[in-house]
């Protein structure tokens, strides 16, 4: 059977386009981290020829492997990418290189797995010869050049991404546009507006018809949690001192329905009872109504960042109280929430967050990845 070449990728096949929109600026990258004596030459198919580029890596001293292009930015998930890929593989004499923009993760690994080299133009590389003997793996960006998130791309830092994100690590695929806008309160736009920031990461996987069909949790939160942190994101948030330490105020607190506890006072209700917590408790963070007014309810003393133990935030988010967990310390942030403090916090704090999600992916494999 016949293997498309159209059907997972948006090829170039004309030579300017390969030079300039993918393989110059990927060879370049590669060029530039290959040893003394070792070169990577791009062979570009004659006129009129449905062949595709090659490129030939080798060294002064007779080394030289050939390996045969398949350039283009996929549309499809990461396995049925990496499948097609392996299939192209099969079906060719030659040995692959699939080379495009930006490579992520989960695809890395997908490609690894069924023996695919890969080449992007931001440094990730994975080269591998047996005959003759060449082994090529270099580290490229944590992220995606922009220019592969539409303009119109929010960033992932206000109330309304928040509430998607948080549904979205709550909720088990398939799911829908219109359903996970419903589920999160919002509008089918805002939800649309989101996923080509959360493809281009890895975070997710959707089908032809638009529908979410794999959530990696860990490659979500991190993309979230590079736009969005709780003492940049959510307003003025103030210091304080608890002078009779952070124990008896948890006491005070713990019966209120106007404030949430998030950070690593909240992580510890998430952990079974049986685990301890990978760091002390020594900052206490919260979200409030009225921060200014329950500080003096509680008799906190303002002091700067460096000599806090408790930081409270503006309360920007309403359904944080609606979807916070009862515990026997009071109304801790949604899971989600409280993973994407942890990250953002100062100090430690995202020891305990690893902690957490190693415990979720015991039981939910989506949060090992």
């Amino acid at each position: 059977m016949a293997v498309s070449r159209t059907s997972m990728f948006h090829m170039r096949r004309n030579g300017h386009l390969y030079e300039t929109s993918i393989l110059g600026p990927a060879l370049a990258t590669l060029r530039a981290n290959l040893p003394d004596r070792w070169y990577a030459t791009l062979i570009m198919p004659k006129p009129d020829t449905p062949s595709d580029a090659a490129v030939r890596i080798g060294n002064d001293s007779g080394v030289e492997v050939t390996f045969m292009i398949e350039a283009g930015s996929t549309r499809m998930s990461s396995t049925q990418t990496a499948t097609h890929l392996s299939a192209l593989a099969a079906a060719s004499p030659h040995r692959l290189l699939f080379v495009t923009d930006y490579i992520n993760a989960p695809l890395r690994l997908a490609c690894e797995a069924r023996g695919i080299n890969y080449l992007d133009a931001t440094g990730w590389t994975y080269i591998v010869s047996n005959e003759p003997p060449i082994l090529i793996r270099l580290t490229g960006a944590e992220k995606p050049p922009h220019q592969r998130e539409n303009k119109s791309t929010a960033r992932l830092n206000g109330p309304a991404a928040g509430r998607i994100i948080r549904r979205l690590l709550d909720s088990d695929p398939p799911v829908g546009i219109r359903q996970l806008a419903a589920l999160s309160f919002s509008s089918p736009a805002a939800v649309s507006k989101l996923m080509p920031a959360l493809i281009a990461a890895g975070a997710i996987d959707r089908d032809a018809d638009g529908t979410i069909v794999r959530v990696r949790r860990r490659a979500l939160l991190n993309r979230w949690t590079k736009d969005y942190s709780f003492l940049n994101s959510n307003g003025v948030t103030l210091d304080y001192v608890a002078p009779r330490g952070l124990q008896r105020l948890i006491e005070h607190v713990r019966d209120r329905d106007d404030i949430c506890m998030t950070g690593s006072a909240a992580a510890r209700t998430y952990l079974p009872s049986t685990s301890i917590s990978v760091i002390p408790l020594t900052l206490l963070a919260m979200y409030a109504q009225d921060p200014r007014t329950l500080a003096k309810e509680l008799g906190l003393v303002r002091v700067g960042r460096e000599s806090s133990n408790v930081i409270i935030a503006p309360l920007r988010e309403p359904s944080l109280l609606d979807q916070s967990r009862l515990s026997e310390q009071g109304l801790v942030a949604p899971l989600g929430q409280v993973l994407a403090d942890l990250l953002t916090l100062p100090g430690r704090m995202a020891q305990e967050a690893e902690q957490l999600m190693d415990f979720l992916s015991e039981t939910d494999l989506a949060w090992r990845e």
